[in-house]
């Protein structure tokens, strides 16, 4: 894909939003009646963060690739093993899932917010 510095920050942004979203979702399904304001905000900027972490090693992963045939190699020509590399850039999505929900339940792990009694 041609990639321009112009599109880049569209690209981050969306990333971000898509992190955020799932944040925010997870925030919501695990706090329901305890969430507040300030428990979706922490949940949505680190699971955006998050997520454009996972996305950079990512494409950091697939950056490194070598191909054969169109096939990826599990070992370079030169030597190198990419069976791990191979593994995080085919499982990219799954993997920036998983590093956005975990930011987002470890950022309100902390939070004080005693249950309401009624």
């Amino acid at each position: 894909m041609l990639m321009t510095s112009g599109i880049a920050p569209i690209i981050i942004a969306v990333k971000f939003l898509i992190g955020a979203l799932i944040g925010a979702a997870t925030a919501g399904l695990i706090y329901r009646s305890r969430l507040t304001s300030s428990r979706i905000i922490r949940a949505t900027f680190l699971a955006g963060i998050a997520y454009l972490v996972a996305s950079g090693l990512a494409g950091w992963a697939d950056s490194h690739a070598a191909f054969e045939n169109g096939h990826r190699m599990d070992v370079a020509p030169w030597g190198e093993n990419l069976r791990l590399r191979n593994f995080v850039a085919e499982n990219e999505i799954a993997i920036c899932l998983a590093f956005s929900i975990v930011a987002a339940l470890l950022g309100n792990a902390r939070s004080k917010n005693p249950p309401q009694s009624n």
